[in-house]
């Protein structure tokens, strides 16, 4: 797969240093502070989908991993600068 996220993360561990400013791991850091209202609606949508199992649910579940498909869904081209 070729996200945001697993370029970011392969960056990271190619690079781990904690006393670096700046780099992968704020980028990353920073890529995860913006969608965390995202994050906690696929969190919400995955637990009503798994203690539900109904179509609603399951809408609910799709819709926020459409949301989430710019930052860990597969790019056609990396982007510049990452």
């Amino acid at each position: 797969m070729n996200s945001l996220y697993d370029e970011l993360s392969e960056k990271l561990k190619r690079d781990p240093r904690l006393t670096r400013r700046g780099g992968p791991r704020v980028d990353i850091g920073l890529l995860l502070f913006e969608a965390r209202d995202e994050l906690h609606g696929l969190w919400l949508a995955a637990e009503r989908s798994l203690n539900s199992r109904d179509a609603d649910a399951l809408a609910g579940l799709a819709a926020a991993v459409e949301k989430l498909r710019p930052l860990f869904g597969e790019r056609s081209t990396p982007a510049a600068g990452v």
